[in-house]
């Protein structure tokens, strides 16, 4: 009978351990994922603020470049036509080569944020 209450005992035992260490596991793949989370959602932020403020610079250096090129042509139409006809091909070849310029480097760093 000893032997088999031994047993018992340790079967109890290895159980508890393993319980134990599968509720670590999952904590710690909880707060793993957390923080990867928590990069992504402020490397995201980060991003926007920059881009938002980056395009306020662009905004006034084409008010500025609309504004000289009308002196230049003598119209203020043709000038803002010009620097509208810039940023519409600006956009054309963003377009054109999206993935290699957006797609895959957004992509890259979502998966280097997430699998490092």
């Amino acid at each position: 009978m000893k032997s088999s209450d031994t047993i018992m005992q340790s079967a109890g035992e290895a159980y508890g351990y393993a319980k134990s260490y599968i509720e670590q596991q999952i904590e710690y793949t909880k707060l793993d994922l957390a923080e990867r989370i928590s990069i992504a959602i402020s490397t995201a932020v980060s991003t926007v603020v920059v881009a938002l403020l980056f395009l306020m610079v662009l905004g006034f250096l084409s008010l500025a470049g609309g504004f000289f090129l009308a002196q230049r042509l003598g119209s203020p139409g043709k000038a803002f036509l010009i620097v509208s006809g810039i940023y519409a091909l600006i956009a054309i070849l963003a377009l054109l080569f999206r993935r290699a310029l957006i797609t895959n480097p957004v992509l890259s760093r979502i998966i280097k944020i997430f699998f490092e």
